[in-house]
């Protein structure tokens, strides 16, 4: 059949009755939705999944709406419309998105034109205008859509002569599922009186390929009419060869071209199909190696020579020639022990790194099967399947004498066969392995994940050969406990074990456990135990273990401070409990996050007490609640208590118009600079427009901007734990090397943790140094082979040394001055060094140091001023001027600094 799709706008065409139109950007808001009945102007649509929201309506779904993009029973036939044009389709896997007009049994008459247009700001889709002229749904044109911004297009189809309509539906079907496109308006109108012949429609379709031979027909929807064709590139006229009823037969690839051709009527427009001729592969191997497998799937042509099906159910199958083995996915009537032999058309996957060719049924009817063959397996070691894993991919395989590692947990096992081991897995539940049992596995190596598998089929494909002992299984009734001070409760493990289960306490401090009953009794301070349950191993069974965690709680303790965080375009953002000018929105700054917490010295501005349960949000300073305020999406701080539902990993509350609304980042930018705070806003927006905070722990810390490979000091009053540093090396100070009575020289130590106190020299390997601050911190700064630290900046003498800007050792002449958190050298102090710098040293070298008696300052200390002139900061780490306030314009010694 063919299609012809006229360039048309959105308008009627000049002189034609507009049977309907209307503009699907003029509806009620709604939120996703399946089914539903969509009112535009005077007429109902069916639509299969949708949302309306701002004056754009969305044909499709979102990833939290996923399950509503399947085509629901209500759209079988429209379902079998598509699997007519695309045998891959699945209706319970893959995403389709319709719109029915509800014409409720009455006709349209003398229709001669429909389209429908979108916007731009879409997802590519392959669009398909199906239309029932009385016998059932026929596809009268399809297109696949443009993506991006300002890329609109339109699906139209035009009647050869004035067409009555029963039905008339558009469907989209995206390249991946959870996807959109804006719709914005339709229009049928009546068809004008004519002169012409009908434009002839070629069966099968323009772009259809084929691999042998192909028989193409033609119709007219003009009685009487002939039809006459080409197939040499030249227009075809009233002398060109007629197009029969039979149809030709073409054995390459060719472009037909047809017009028909009445007495007294002007001939019909010229329409063209081009047919492509695909030369199958030869080889399954060559099909996977040069087929260009996808996620989605591409089509593929295939000739099997001799392949077997080692297995086969109703949805998946296993197929093997010479060359390679394939998975075989989707309704097939393939059977085990049969031999193939012919041309196959389907589509060849990638799912999750293993090959899949998916089908739907029909695929092997036209091959040569001979049934009761001998069903192949190659004997191969573990050690094979690792090293060369392509080459056995879903051929039937077995692997002798292995030894069963880990039985079936949630249909994963694992065997070990000479030191090597690979993973199994069960196609159901019931399928068992001992534990130490040594066993023959036959199976089909497999990926997932690019995890090596061997899938096993059946129970039988297990040969015990020596027996096992049968897996322990040991599970708490819940994993997480919690229990006030002083009082007491009992956790209990199930097992399956004969032997007796054994409870233990990581802290007995905190809390303790009776080893044989599990009663937990709290001790007097709060804090998290886990308490472990032991099963030994015995004759008959593993042995096992399982934990769960006790939460001691002292009522009378303030609960945890954390952060909100939102993250946009790769920053993350935290909300302040501080407003902006209009007070009907909170404050966000960027955040420091490390290891997935938020690491600031302004606890006070960002710290919140939650609680999803009982779904409040508190300022830990002064207990204000954060809620939604009287504008639409304002966000507040207030005294009263405010009730939020936490869902779906958003906070939301329901509005005075009974709209569902979250909290949400949003932004505004003004003279260039963007602001960044968090408001309240429709629920079907957070995830495309305003993300959604979530809760990240908070922890006080330290953070300095840097340039990566500076050198510079640091001291701090805190530990720091490996893990909790990030954007520079450590070192300590060695030693020095002296030449002549002078050092030369420093040579540093690399260190992996930061003592309270004690006073480093570091390397910048990033823009941002990042510490968190563990245990208690100290009063006074230390000295460490003579480099000196300081907590608040001081002056430092004459004669001692710095670490310049320009990664210089210096020698301070007068007015020299350091920063807080940063460190001097005293020379004098620093013990000589006589050994061989090591792997994990470093050696500063003084060639460049300079004695200076102007002013030197490490850092650089800065005063930092409002607009309005009110200083808000007094000789503070210049680097560090404008960390935690918040967002605004500010004066840094005589210059304006924007805050984000």
């Amino acid at each position: 059949m063919t299609l012809l799709l006229l360039a048309l706008v959105s308008g009627s065409v000049w002189g034609q009755e507009v049977l309907k139109s209307g503009d699907f950007r003029k509806l009620s808001a709604y939120s996703y939705t399946a089914d539903k009945e969509v009112v535009v102007g005077n007429d109902t649509w069916l639509v299969s999944t949708s949302q309306y929201n701002a004056s754009v309506f969305y044909l499709g779904c979102n990833s939290k709406n996923a399950a509503k993009g399947l085509l629901s029973d209500k759209w079988a036939d429209v379902i079998a419309a598509i699997k007519n044009q695309d045998a891959s389709f699945k209706e319970n896997t893959d995403h389709a998105y319709a719109m029915r007009l509800q014409l409720n049994g009455t006709s349209l008459s003398d229709v001669g034109h429909i389209q429908f247009d979108w916007a731009g700001s879409n997802d590519a889709m392959r669009m398909y205008l199906l239309v029932d002229e009385g016998d059932g749904l026929v596809l009268k044109n399809t297109l696949t859509s443009g993506s991006g911004p300002t890329v609109a297009g339109s699906i139209s189809y035009e009647f050869a002569q004035p067409q009555s309509i029963k039905d008339i539906v558009l469907v989209a079907v995206p390249s991946s599922n959870s996807k959109t496109i804006r719709m914005s308006t339709y229009e049928i109108t009546k068809a004008v009186a004519t002169n012409k012949v009908a434009t002839p429609t070629f069966e099968p379709i323009d772009g259809t390929t084929f691999d042998e031979s192909l028989i193409v027909k033609a119709t007219c929807a003009t009685e009487g009419a002939s039809i006459h064709y080409t197939t040499n590139g030249d227009e075809p006229t009233v002398d060109s060869d007629v197009l029969t009823e039979a149809g030709i037969t073409i054995t390459e690839t060719t472009a037909v071209k047809a017009i028909a051709v009445k007495e007294g009527l002007d001939n019909s427009s010229v329409v063209t199909a081009t047919y492509t001729k695909v030369e199958p592969f030869a080889s399954l191997a060559e099909l996977k190696e040069k087929g260009g497998a996808t996620a989605a799937g591409v089509p593929c042509i295939m000739k099997l020579t001799d392949a077997v099906v080692t297995y086969a159910d109703s949805r998946k199958a296993y197929i093997q020639d010479e060359t390679a083995g394939l998975y075989v996915f989707g309704s097939n009537k393939l059977k085990a022990g049969t031999k193939l032999n012919g041309v196959v058309a389907a589509q060849l996957a990638l799912y999750f790194g293993l090959y899949e060719l998916k089908v739907d049924g029909g695929e092997f009817d036209n091959v040569a099967v001979t049934n009761d063959v001998e069903i192949p397996v190659q004997e191969v070691t573990v050690a094979e399947l690792n090293q060369n894993f392509a080459q056995y991919e879903s051929m039937r395989v077995k692997v002798v004498d292995a030894t069963v590692t880990s039985s079936f947990n949630d249909k994963n096992g694992e065997i070990e066969q000479n030191g090597e081991k690979i993973a199994l897995r069960a196609a159901d539940e019931s399928i068992t392995a001992d534990v130490q049992a040594t066993v023959d596995v036959t199976g089909y190596p497999g990926l997932y994940n690019s995890t090596k598998q061997l899938n096993v089929i059946l129970q039988e494909d297990i040969a015990v050969k020596t027996a096992g002992k049968t897996q322990a299984t040991l599970t708490f009734d819940s994993d997480a406990y919690s229990v006030n001070v002083g009082e007491s409760l009992t956790v209990k493990a199930t097992t399956n074990s004969s032997a007796s289960v054994v409870y233990s306490s990581s802290d007995k401090t905190i809390a303790t456990v009776d080893e044989n009953t599990g009663e937990v009794q709290a001790g007097n301070k709060a804090g998290t135990v886990t308490i472990t349950a032991t099963v030994t191993e015995n004759d008959k069974y593993t042995g096992a273990t399982a934990t769960c965690t006790v939460k001691v709680v002292d009522p009378g303790i303030v609960p945890d401070v954390v952060a909100l965080v939102s993250e946009k375009d790769g920053i993350y953002y935290a909300m302040l409990n501080t407003t902006g000018n209009s007070k009907n929105k909170l404050n966000a700054s960027e955040a420091t996050i490390l290891n997935g917490k938020v690491i600031t010295d302004r606890m006070d501005l960002c710290g919140w007490v939650v609680d999803q349960s009982a779904g409040y949000i508190k300022d830990f300073n002064d207990n204000m609640f954060v809620a939604h305020g009287s504008g639409n999406t304002d966000l507040v701080l207030q005294s009263n208590g405010f009730k939020w539902e936490y869902s779906d990993e958003m906070w939301t509350c329901v509005d005075e118009k009974n709209k569902q609304r979250a909290i949400g980042l949003n932004s505004s930018t003004n003279d260039d600079v963007t602001k960044y705070f968090f408001g309240t806003y429709l629920v079907n927006e957070i995830a495309a427009k305003y993300p959604a905070p979530v809760v990240m722990p908070i922890t006080e810390g330290y953070h300095r901007n840097v340039t990566s490979g500076d050198y510079g000091t640091i001291c701090l009053p805190y530990a720091v734990a490996a893990e909790d540093m990030a954007g520079a090396e450590f070192f300590s100070i060695a030693g020095k090397i002296m030449k002549d009575g002078e050092p030369q020289s420093i040579v540093l130590n690399q260190v992996t943790t930061l003592e309270a106190g004690v006073p480093y020299i570091f390397s910048a390997t990033s823009d941002k140094l990042i510490a968190a601050y563990s245990g208690k911190a100290v009063a006074v700064a230390e000295e460490a082979n003579g480099l000196i630290g300081s907590f608040e900046g001081q002056d430092v003498a004459e004669g001692m040394y710095l670490i310049s800007a320009q990664n210089k050792v210096q020698l301070c002449g007068k007015s020299c001055k350091i920063s807080g958190n940063r460190a001097y050298i005293d020379m004098n102090e620093v013990p000589e060094y006589s050994g061989e710098v090591g792997v994990n040293q470093r050696l500063i070298s003084f060639e460049d140091a300079t004695g200076i008696s102007e002013t030197m300052v490490e850092g650089g200390l800065a005063d930092v001023y409002t607009l309005s002139g009110v200083e808000v900061r007094h000789q503070v780490d210049k680097s560090e001027a404008t960390q935690g306030l918040p967002q605004g314009i500010y004066i840094v010694n005589g210059k304006k600094v924007v805050v984000k």
